[in-house]
């Protein structure tokens, strides 16, 4: 049995296992004495997440696994607890509590039954990336808000206008007479220019679980078409890699 003690549950729920939910409902966690770590992709596989967070675990090896087959499902059970600060039992094949009147058992999946993302993380994180850019909570807000007037496309352009200027324009450039909405998403750049525009699915980008994020960081790879972005969430950081759609 190995003890896995989290420090603010609800920090746990809304930044870790929320923001994987989001992309899929199966996941598998990786646990050390330090942190929990997910690498899950959307159904499509059009945007990947890795998510990490600070946790205390009295490991007597490096890692283990935990293949969860319902994260919203577990999401529902934590969130009934009274506790900020909880310590789950881990067993072979389950996750339990019991404290102060509450009790459950949530059973997990055996190894190989989820699959993991075909995405080297390392392999990312040493890509050459032509451009960095911040982008703030109040510009995606707007964008995301535009997303209701132009409900009948669902791609998103990334592109330059001048050298410290990155615009997001929602729209479909292939299709005649569709009604588009601009907007600019950041003034603070680095690199070179975006030399034509990035097309995502928006759908994709809706997944990014931005809420209470002040600041994102954006870095754009144009040869390969990839875009990452990353940020924090109280204990939790987490970065997504996202596809560009083939023209």
């Amino acid at each position: 049995m190995i003890l896995l003690k989290i420090r603010n549950k609800k920090d746990f729920i809304n930044s870790f296992l929320g923001s994987i939910s989001n992309l899929n409902d199966m996941g598998i966690l990786t646990v050390t004495a330090d942190s929990l770590t997910c690498i899950l992709a959307s159904a499509d596989a059009t945007i990947v997440c890795k998510s990490t967070i600070s946790v205390e675990c009295d490991m007597p090896q490096d890692s283990i696994t935990l293949n969860i087959p319902d994260i919203k499902r577990l999401v529902r059970v934590l969130d009934i607890l009274p506790d900020q600060s909880i310590e789950l039992k881990i067993e072979s094949n389950n996750i339990s509590y019991n404290k102060g009147g509450y009790k459950f058992k949530y059973h997990l999946l055996d190894d190989g039954i989820i699959k993991q993302p075909n995405l080297n993380m390392e392999k990312v994180s040493k890509l050459n990336f032509d451009t960095t850019f911040k982008v703030k909570e109040q510009n995606l807000s707007t964008l995301f808000k535009g997303s209701s007037f132009t409900s009948e496309t669902h791609k998103l352009y990334i592109f330059q206008e001048e050298q410290d200027k990155i615009i997001g324009e929602l729209g479909d450039k292939n299709r005649h007479n569709t009604d588009n909405f601009v907007c600019e998403l950041s003034n603070e750049t680095e690199g070179s220019m975006i030399t034509k525009p990035l097309p995502l699915n928006f759908e994709s980008f809706r997944l990014i679980n931005f809420n209470g994020c002040r600041e994102m960081v954006f870095k754009v790879n144009q040869e390969m078409g990839v875009l990452t972005c990353s940020f924090n969430k109280g204990d939790t950081s987490l970065i997504y890699i996202i596809s560009a759609l083939i023209n």
